[in-house]
Formats: structure tokens, sequence, C-alpha cells
């Protein structure tokens, strides 16, 4: 289902809107078959630095690597060719097509020429990840909950075999059995071998289940841990949490500042 693992790079890199950057020279490496999460307070830049990454964003300076691939230059459609899948918030799937439908949109948009046979198998791999939707194959994305839209974004995004899955706020909106669903399934693809990316407002549930986390603040990389050492760092308690997580508790302290990443 997918391509070989690759890094992701961002070197010195400057971008934001109108005369206004909002990411200042970053510098930044998610290692190759690894989930790392991008952590920081609201505002923080964490939005324009997804949006750089996916290519809706060209950067003032600084460039993007996949693997030793510069995509810098690149518009999003030949992101994708080049391996990079890519999750946005909102709007991520078509409400008024099936589910199988969108899972063709997404297949076809890379692989134009395939047969049907191999959108048959790649859909199977999806939905085997997936089963609220697999039972749903015929039903329109518009009448699917907010956490079976998701999976199916996210279905969408892997039904190509991208070697690397930028998601934007996977479990925004979701009730708490779908946020650890959610995230328990890009457990499992990135066991499959992909390289993940993710921005995520549940820095608990996040961690959980990433590699590495990184921080970032007033729109500059402020450092990166081992994910199980994040919250417990102080100088994440002291510039994103608050010092709330110094407190007896952690778990259940930093619950609500940290879903505010």
């Amino acid at each position: 289902m997918t391509a070989p693992s690759r890094s992701l790079r961002m070197l010195d890199v400057s971008a934001g809107y109108g005369a206004t950057d909002i990411i200042h020279t970053v510098n930044l490496t998610a290692s190759a078959g690894l989930i790392t999460t991008i952590a920081g307070p609201n505002g923080a830049g964490k939005s324009t630095l997804m949006k750089t990454l996916a290519g809706l964003l060209r950067p003032r300076q600084g460039s993007i690597w996949i693997g030793e691939q510069e995509i810098t230059a690149l518009p999003p459609p030949r992101r994708a060719a080049a391996g990079l899948g890519y999750v946005p918030q909102e709007r991520n799937v078509f409400r008024n097509l099936s589910v199988d439908e969108n899972l063709r949109i997404g297949f076809e948009f890379i692989h134009r020429s395939s047969g049907g046979g191999e959108f048959a198998a790649a859909r199977g791999r999806v939905l085997d990840l997936f089963p609220d939707i697999a039972a749903r194959p015929k039903a329109l994305a518009g009448t699917l909950s907010g956490g079976q839209r998701q999976m199916l974004a996210l279905g969408c995004a892997l039904i190509a075999g991208p070697s690397i899955l930028l998601l934007d706020e996977p479990s925004a909106g979701l009730s708490p059995l779908y946020v650890t669903s959610m995230l328990d399934a890009v457990a499992a693809v990135n066991l499959s071998g992909v390289t993940v990316v993710m921005i995520e407002q549940n820095v608990i549930e996040a961690v959980r289940i990433s590699h590495e986390a990184v921080l970032l603040a007033g729109g500059e990389i402020k450092g990166r841990w081992p994910a199980n050492e994040f919250l417990s760092d102080p100088h994440v308690r002291s510039s994103f949490l608050g010092g709330i997580a110094s407190k007896p508790g952690l778990r259940e302290a930093v619950s609500n500042d940290a879903s505010a990443a």
C-alpha cells in the first residue's frame, strides 16, 4: 500500500501571509518511518507550517525535502505524486459522494492509468483499517458521523500509497472514543511503513502513539523530545503548558491545556 519510508525536512523555512512571516527560519526533520507530533500553543504557527509542507503556501526562504528530493517549488498535486499525503482539518471529503466514490477519487488522482484490480486491492487494505466505514461503502460521506468522515479522509489519503502522511488535527471535534480509534488507526498506518507528521489538539493521546514531539511557539521550533518525555519536560511546561504539568496528576491536569495545541 505504501512506498518505502522517507524522511521529511524543512531547512531554514520562513512563510506566512501578505508581508508577514508566521513561521521563522524553521528547521524540522521528521525521521523516516516514525510519527512526529508538532505541538504548541494557539497562534504558534502550526497550521501555517503544515500548509507550507503540503504546498498550499510557498516559503519565502528555505527548502523542503522528501528524502533526497527537493519539493520546495512543487505544487500540491506534484507533491502528492512524489509520495506526500495530506489530510486537512476541514473540507477533506466530498460529502455528496459515497464512501467508495471518495476512495476512488483519492486513488485515481495519483494512479490514473491503473486497472480496477489495483484499486480493489488498495481499497481492501484501507477499509481493513476502518471497519466503521467498510460496512457502508455506498453511504454518502455527508451522512457519516464526524469520526467516520475523518476516517474516510484518512483512507482517501492512504489509498494512493504515500510514503509520508501529513495530518492536521486528525481528532478535532471527535468524541473521546473516536479520538482513540483515530489515533490507533494512525499508529497502524505508521506500522505499515508510512512516516507521519501531525498536528494534534489532544497532545496526551498524540504522544501515546508518537516517537518524537516538537514544540513550536512564536513561529519558531523551541525543541525536540522523545514523545514519552515531552509533557514532563520543564521547558515544555513553562513555555507551552504554563507550568501546570508540574503539579500532581499530570495526565488529568494537562488535558485541557494540551487540547489547545
